[in-house]
């Protein structure tokens, strides 16, 4: 959360909710969004498969081709989908290059790219005779939905035929689109195996939702359908990163890795976003940039772009970005629309922030959210804040118990009241399946002492010493998280008087903090060393 987003009346408060900053204004909940599908238009999109020749005359492959396409270009119903958008989806399924398109290859390509039908064109000669046919196909159960049908009695009569199912066709298109249920399109992500792509939409889905435990199962399934399927192991990491198990995620990652060269440039662009997020000294905005830059189209590229301009306090760049990403194509559209809640936050358009983070909770099911309670806060609303925050459900991990007792407190801090942070710091169990997120709590407790002055030197020492092994694991992914925690502690200390743990603290860790990328590292530090010379009697 940036630092500018509260206006402060007094410094207790301000010590209190700018280590809050520090403490929680974390990627931790960072996710990517799957790649997006085409967009619809007014009308259905169709895949024309190739001419099924069976007459033994090659002459008709393109004229009964061309003779479709120029039909369906005047049709009021269809779109035809595009030879580009065919052949980049044959490429996303691994399809040989000479593998004519038949109505099965036309049908996984209408399934994997929302399209609502399978138009199968089809010529043979039949006793005597030239039977010219297509098939109207539903790619999801692949049965024949209608079929046109015209004989013509000598080669010199095909053309006529022709005309006579083109007319069929375009009198019933409508009727029998119609009859066929509109598909959802299915993710840009390759895999040959249909069942492994359609696993990994509903994991992208259950995610976009906030079901974590679903969403896990689903890239697991995704993952034995198919093996090799590099976006379901990235799917499945990112969702541990969501759940602050970095380093459990890194095997899928480099599961991902090893099929990187077969993999289109689009998602090794991806991929390479993510070996950067899982870097020990991430910070990986420009590779976000240039996926979001190269396709646009990149949901994935777009939302971590804004999140990543969100965290170094650049709304206005972040914004386009955001809104871009914030469309009805991305099922996981809430995150980016949750950006733009806090972008209009920073900004001080309250309103707006309002129905960003009301939209984004509607899109997830939650009746109520925590940023929502922020931005009450902020235009000091607190019995609205207050009731707002009584209708918190359960929280399904301890990140969002944390998330909560962090505005728990932010309300009671905003009102100088120290009796009510303290209620918040109680308010969640503390966190117990992960060492930082035990650091964590213990930080945001000192946070609370510090601002009510009752700091104390043996409790901040505690927490050094809780740090110290984690931050001795030098190429572990939380690496950055543990960095920010430690300018924390620092800072901490330097608001109570001890001088001497966080001198002793940013000469040992010194080093460790320069390698770091990440802009927010590089600010607190700053910030902390001047308080440094602050407290050593020197100039800051």
């Amino acid at each position: 959360m940036p630092a500018q987003l509260h206006v402060l009346r007094a410094w207790r408060r301000a010590a209190a909710v700018v280590a809050l900053v520090a403490l929680l204004g974390l990627a931790a909940w960072v996710l990517l969004r799957p790649e997006p599908a085409i967009a619809f238009a007014e009308r259905d999109w169709v895949v024309l498969a190739d001419v099924d020749n069976a007459s033994g005359e090659a002459v008709f492959d393109d004229s009964l081709q061309r003779a479709l396409l120029m039909s369906l270009e005047q049709s009021r119903y269809v779109n035809v989908l595009s030879s580009s958008k065919v052949s980049e989806s044959r490429d996303l399924l691994r399809v040989p290059t000479g593998r004519v398109l038949d109505r099965e290859l036309a049908s996984d390509v209408a399934a994997r790219e929302g399209a609502r039908m399978v138009l199968a064109p089809s010529i043979r000669q039949s006793a005597g005779h030239y039977l010219v046919s297509v098939d109207l196909l539903d790619p999801a159960s692949r049965a024949v939905v209608r079929r046109y049908r015209a004989k013509a009695d000598a080669s010199t009569d095909v053309m006529a035929a022709v005309d006579d199912v083109v007319g069929q066709l375009r009198a019933g298109l409508g009727e029998s689109v119609a009859s066929v249920q509109q598909s959802v399109p299915l993710p840009q992500a390759s895999t040959a195996n249909l069942q492994a792509l359609k696993s990994f939409a509903l994991a992208e889905h259950a995610l976009g939702r906030r079901r974590f435990s679903e969403s896990a199962k689903l890239y697991e399934a995704a993952i034995d359908a198919d093996p090799d399927f590099a976006m379901a192991h990235i799917g499945l990491a990112k969702l541990l990163v969501r759940l602050e198990q970095r380093a459990e995620a890194q095997p899928h990652l480099a599961r991902a890795l090893s099929v990187n060269q077969r993999l289109p440039h689009r998602e090794r662009l991806y991929l390479k976003a993510w070996s950067n997020e899982l870097s020990p000294d991430s910070w990986p905005l420009d590779d976000w940039r240039v996926l979001a830059d190269v396709y646009p189209d990149s949901f994935a590229g777009l939302s971590n772009t804004s999140w990543y301009l969100l965290t170094d306090n650049r709304f206005d760049d972040a914004e386009p970005y955001a809104r871009a990403a914030a469309v009805p194509q991305d099922p996981m559209r809430s995150y980016p629309i949750a950006h733009l809640g806090w972008i209009q936050l920073g900004t001080n358009r309250y309103d707006e922030a309002l129905r960003s983070f009301e939209l984004s909770e509607q899109l997830t099911g939650r009746p109520v959210s925590d940023p929502r309670a922020d931005v009450l806060i902020a235009m000091r609303r607190y019995k609205e804040a207050q009731d707002l925050l009584a209708q918190l459900s359960k929280p399904r991990d301890e990140l969002q118990a944390m998330m909560n007792v962090r505005v728990r407190v932010l309300l009671a801090a905003d009102q100088d009241d120290c009796t009510g942070m303290g209620e918040a710091l109680a308010s969640e169990p503390t966190p117990t399946e992960s060492a930082d997120f035990r650091v964590h709590a213990e930080l945001m407790r000192a946070v609370v002492d510090t601002a009510c002055q009752q700091g104390s030197a043996e409790t901040l020492a505690g927490i050094a010493t809780q740090l110290r092994p984690l931050l001795a694991a030098g190429n572990h992914p939380s690496l950055p998280d543990r960095a920010l925690r430690l300018l924390s502690l620092v800072y901490l200390a330097q608001r109570q008087g001890d001088h001497a743990l966080a001198d002793r603290l940013l000469a040992e860790y010194g080093p460790l903090l320069l390698k770091q990328k990440n802009p927010m590292i590089g600010k607190w530090r700053t910030v902390v060393q001047a308080m440094q010379k602050v407290g050593q009697g020197a100039p800051a």
